[in-house]
């Protein structure tokens, strides 16, 4: 009698287990509504679709729901996205993050092959003039250009480093952008005079050894790169648990990193970031004050071929 009961409940829980793997297996992920992460405008909004496709899927698989990455055109497009809802997740850099941050909560930050989790700038001038320097304030009024005003390492990081001392590089500057966003195209504008200060990433300039025409006058502010966030405003904080962990657990190095350039993510701090989104709040509120109502602050010029 014993045996004959085990084995109707064996019977049993192998049905129950069949029926359970069966309605997963049959889910039909494409009558779903997708989990979307909203991309910020640093990433091509061309090519990001085929970058996150892997990456995409691995989540999708993960959570038995469809996964969609939505690149935005720009920073208003971007913030929309997520204070409507419509976004359950951000990847983004700190500067738009910071747009959006109110609403979110870090999960994991992405880990670059090569470079980290840390992005880190430095000051550039024409070789053989970095002796010349000895006070930051006397650098005010001076030509500078930057990589990008999306940048990290080539204009957020020498932002940070000119605001403990008083200065704001947007308006304490003869600003410009490089042309084509490059590294390489401020450079030889220092090299060349056309600039007299430069902000370039860190990696420019190995052992901050001269190159090219210019030297180091300083390294700027450590700053975290792109966060992967959850909006609190789509409800579901499981959700966000279960992202947080599918990512971490991506081996380094694995395949569905490889188009973009990551070996991995890591476990971000809130603290980290709001360090960030703390200065550029402030910074607007700075520049409020600097600039009077119905006076238009002095434009950057991004330099044309």
């Amino acid at each position: 009698m014993k045996r004959t009961l085990t084995f109707a409940v064996a019977l049993g829980l192998t049905a129950v287990l069949a029926a359970s793997f069966g309605c997963r297996k049959g889910k039909d992920l494409s009558k779903m509504e997708p989990i979307v992460v909203a991309l910020a405008p640093t990433f091509d909004a061309a090519k990001a679709p085929a970058q996150f496709e892997p990456l995409a899927g691995y989540l999708t698989a993960k959570l038995e729901k469809p996964v969609k990455f939505q690149p935005t055109k720009n920073g208003e497009e971007f913030s929309s996205l997520v204070k409507e809802g419509k976004a359950s997740f951000v990847y983004a850099n700190p500067i738009y993050y910071a747009d959006v941050s109110d609403g979110c909560i870090v999960l994991v930050k992405a880990d670059y092959a090569g470079k980290g989790t840390m992005s880190q700038g430095l000051i550039i001038v024409k070789e053989g003039e970095a002796t010349k320097i000895r006070d930051v304030p006397e650098m005010k009024g001076s030509t500078m250009m930057v990589v990008s005003k999306d940048s990290l390492d080539g204009y957020l990081s020498q932002k940070m480093f000119f605001a403990r001392s008083g200065l704001d590089i947007d308006l304490d500057f003869n600003l410009s952008v490089a042309p084509n966003h490059t590294a390489e195209e401020v450079i030889a504008a220092v090299a060349s005079g056309e600039a007299q200060y430069g902000c370039v990433p860190v990696e420019m300039f190995p052992g901050q050894k001269p190159a090219r025409g210019a030297e180091v006058l300083t390294i700027c502010e450590k700053v975290p790169v792109e966060v992967f966030a959850f909006v609190e405003v789509s409800g579901d904080k499981m959700l966000g648990g279960l992202v947080r962990d599918a990512l971490k657990k991506i081996p380094k190095g694995d395949p569905v990193l490889k188009p973009l350039r990551l070996e991995g993510f890591t476990l971000a701090t809130q603290a980290e970031y709001d360090a960030v989104t703390n200065f550029l709040a402030q910074d607007k509120i700075d520049k409020a004050q600097r600039t009077p109502a119905g006076t238009a602050a002095p434009a950057t010029v991004t330099k044309k071929k």
